[in-house]
C-alpha cells in the first residue's frame, strides 16, 4: 500500500540532508496545534514552524469559527447542517445490503457462512464489533479542526476530573489562566452589558429559574465560553476559533517562519537509524496530486485529535515502543432533551419591568407576535457544574449540535436544550486500535484503511457497571431539572445519545510519569523519544464530564514550553 513505503527508500532520502525544513513541524491546525505554534513563534523570534493539515482551508480567515457568520447567528438551527457536513465517521461496520426487491441479473454481495450478506464500502470497518463501537465518533478535517464548529464551552474541571494529571497544581493553575486568555474565555457575555442592562432575556430567566429552584450547592452559573460580544454590533458575538488562539502570529503565515500545508496527509514518522530515541523525518502525502514528500525538523508535534494522533503513531510502527497507545480511552455519555418553557416563565418575562422597553419595541415592530421575546434575543448559556454529589456536567442552552434542531415543531425562542455529560471509568482495556498493528498480528485485511488511506480505527469500548449506574442517576437528574423549566418538546424526550457523540475522547495519548501506563511525560513528550510531542484531548489522562478543550490547551502550553527548552539545547 502507498503509505507503507520501505524504510530503505525513506532513509536513503534522509542521507546527506544538511538543513531542516523547519525547527518544528506541527501536524494538525486545531486550537491545540495553534497553541503550540503561537507559543513557539512568540517566544523564540528565530524559530520556524511548518504546520500540516489534512483538510482544506474553508474560510478566508485561517481556522475561524464558521458560526461567526451572521446568517448562523440569526438562525442557529441552520448551523446544524454545517456541523453534519464537517463530521466524518471514524468506525462504521459494514451494513446488511440484502435487497429483497432487486431482481434480474444484478450483482449482489455473496452470502457469508452465517447467512448474512454485507458489503465493505470505502472506509467501512469489517473488524468493528457493534457493541464495542463509539458509533457516533467523528473527525473534522479542515483548517481549524473542530474549533470551526465547537460550542466554545470552557468550564474549569472539578478536582475529581483531574486526579491523574501529573502537572503540579500550582503550575496547572497558571497554565489554565494562560489557556483562558488564548481561548478568549468569558462567562458574562449573556448576562449584563456595561450599562447594567440584561443582554439576554432568555439567558437570565433560565438562570434565575434554576437558581431559585435548585439547591445552592448545585452552583448554577453562566457557562464559560470562548466568545466575546462584538463592539460594532453587540447583537452578535465572535466565537473563538483556531485563529483566535493563533492571534497576531497569523501575520507570519506565508513567511519563512510559518508555513501551512493544507490537504496534506501526515503518513508516518521516520525514526533515526542510529539513535532510536530520535525522530528523523516525517513522510507526507499531497492529497491533490498523490505525491509523497519527506520533511525534517528538530522537533515534531502531532495534534491530530484523540484518534488521528495515535493513528499516525501506529502507522509509524511505534506502537511496540508505546505500550499505552490508544488505551485508557474515555468518552462521555450524553443525556439529552429539549423543553418548551412554562407559561409561568413567559408570564414572568411579560411582567418584568427591566424588560418592558425592549418588549414594547419588539411588539411595536411585530404586533402579531404573541411572544414577549425579541427575535434577536441571545440564547441562554447556563451551566450546572460537576460536583462530588452530582458527578456530571450540565449545559442548558440553545445551541447547534449535529442533533437537536427545532425545525418547524415550535418557536425556537421558547425551546431550551439540556445536555448532561457523564464520565466514564478509566480502564486500560477501553481502547482504539488500528488495522495492521499488533492487535491484528500484522495481518492486513480487506477494508483495513479509512477513506484517507490510513489504517482503520477500531474501537473496543464498554461502559462499566459503575458507569451505567451513574448514567441512570444523571438521567433522573436531567428529568428533574427539565421539569423546572417546562415540558418536553415532542421528538426530543429524555434520551441517551449514541456513544461517541460527545466527541470528547480522552486518554488515547495520555500524559503521565510511567511509560507503561502513559504515552507521554507531563510535558507531552512521548516517553520513547526525545523530539516527539503529542497534543489534544487524547493527552488528558482523566475521565471528564466537563468539556476538555480548555484542559487540552493548558497541557499544550506546557508542551510548547518544553519544546522551546529543547530547541535551545539543540541549536
Amino acid at each position: 500500500m502507498s503509505y507503507r513505503l520501505s524504510n530503505d527508500h525513506i532513509h536513503k532520502d534522509l542521507q546527506g540532508r544538511s538543513s531542516y525544513d523547519a525547527d518544528v513541524i506541527i501536524a494538525g491546525s486545531g486550537p491545540v496545534g495553534m497553541a503550540y505554534a503561537r507559543t513557539i513563534l512568540e517566544k523564540s523570534p528565530s524559530a520556524t514552524v511548518l504546520m500540516i493539515e489534512i483538510g482544506s482551508q474553508d474560510d478566508p480567515v485561517v481556522g475561524e469559527h464558521h458560526k461567526n457568520s451572521i446568517k448562523f447567528q440569526k438562525d442557529i438551527d441552520a448551523f446544524v447542517n454545517v456541523i453534519k457536513g464537517a463530521l466524518q465517521s471514524v468506525s462504521v461496520p459494514p451494513a446488511d445490503t440484502y435487497i429483497p426487491t432487486l431482481v434480474g441479473d444484478s450483482w449482489t454481495p455473496p452470502v457469508n457462512k452465517d447467512g448474512s450478506s454485507s458489503l465493505i464500502f470505502q472506509g467501512s470497518n469489517p473488524n468493528q464489533i457493534r457493541e464495542k463501537n463509539l458509533k457516533a465518533s467523528a473527525m473534522t478535517r479542515t483548517v481549524g479542526g473542530m474549533a470551526t464548529h465547537w460550542t466554545c464551552a470552557c468550564p474549569t474541571p472539578h478536582p475529581e476530573e483531574i486526579v491523574n494529571n501529573p502537572i503540579p497544581k500550582a503550575e496547572r493553575d497558571e497554565l489554565y489562566v494562560q489557556a483562558r486568555k488564548l481561548l478568549n474565555v468569558h462567562n458574562d457575555q449573556y448576562d449584563k452589558n456595561a450599562k447594567g442592562d440584561d443582554i439576554s432575556i432568555r439567558h437570565n430567566v433560565v438562570k434565575k429559574t434554576l437558581l431559585d429552584n435548585l439547591p445552592q450547592e448545585r452552583n448554577v452559573q453562566s457557562l464559560p465560553l470562548g466568545v466575546e460580544r462584538r463592539r460594532d454590533n453587540p447583537a452578535y458575538v465572535t466565537w473563538t476559533g483556531a485563529n483566535t488562539v493563533l492571534g497576531d502570529q497569523a501575520k507570519l503565515l506565508g513567511t519563512k517562519r510559518f508555513t501551512l500545508k493544507t490537504e496534506t496527509r501526515v503518513t508516518r514518522l521516520v525514526p533515526d537509524e542510529i539513535d532510536p530515541k530520535k525522530i528523523n523525518g516525517m513522510l507526507l502525502r499531497n492529497l491533490k496530486n498523490d505525491k509523497d514528500e519527506l520533511v525534517t525538523a528538530r522537533a515534531y508535534v502531532i495534534t491530530c485529535g484523540a484518534i488521528g494522533t495515535p493513528q499516525i503513531l501506529a502507522n509509524s510502527n511505534l506502537a511496540g515502543s508505546i505500550p499505552a497507545l490508544g488505551r485508557h480511552l474515555c468518552e462521555q455519555s450524553i443525556a439529552f432533551c429539549q423543553i418548551v418553557m412554562k407559561n409561568e416563565i413567559i408570564d414572568y418575562i411579560k411582567k418584568n419591568p427591566d424588560w418592558q422597553a425592549r418588549i414594547k419595541a419588539h411588539h411595536d415592530k411585530h404586533p402579531k407576535d404573541p411572544l414577549p421575546i425579541p427575535f434577536a434575543d441571545p440564547e441562554p448559556q447556563v451551566m450546572v457544574p460537576y460536583t462530588s454529589k452530582f458527578p456530571w456536567h450540565t449545559q442548558i442552552h440553545r445551541d447547534a449540535f449535529s442533533y437537536g434542531d427545532v425545525g418547524p415543531r415550535a418557536d425556537a425562542r421558547v425551546v431550551v436544550d439540556l445536555r448532561f455529560f457523564g464520565r466514564q471509568e478509566v480502564l486500560e482495556k477501553n481502547r482504539v486500535y488500528f488495522a495492521g498493528d499488533s492487535s491484528l498480528k500484522g495481518e492486513w485485511v480487506a477494508g483495513s484503511t479509512d477513506i484517507y488511506g490510513m489504517p482503520q480505527a477500531t474501537f473496543e469500548v464498554e461502559r462499566s457497571q459503575k458507569d451505567k449506574i451513574n448514567d441512570q442517576r444523571m438521567m433522573k437528574d436531567m428529568c428533574e431539572v427539565a421539569s423546572l423549566l417546562g415540558a418536553y418538546l415532542p421528538g426530543s424526550n429524555p434520551q441517551f445519545m449514541d456513544p461517541g457523540l460527545a466527541l470528547h475522547i480522552t486518554g488515547t495519548t495520555r500524559i503521565g510519569k510511567d511509560p507503561n501506563s502513559s504515552v507521554a511525560d507531563p510535558s507531552s513528550c512521548v516517553h520513547a523519544f526525545k523530539n516527539l510531542w503529542v497534543g489534544g484531548n487524547g493527552c488528558i489522562p482523566d475521565s471528564m464530564g466537563a468539556n476538555p478543550t480548555l484542559t487540552s490547551v493548558m497541557i499544550a502550553l506546557k508542551g510548547a514550553g518544553a519544546i522551546l527548552d529543547f530547541l535551545k539545547t539543540e541549536s
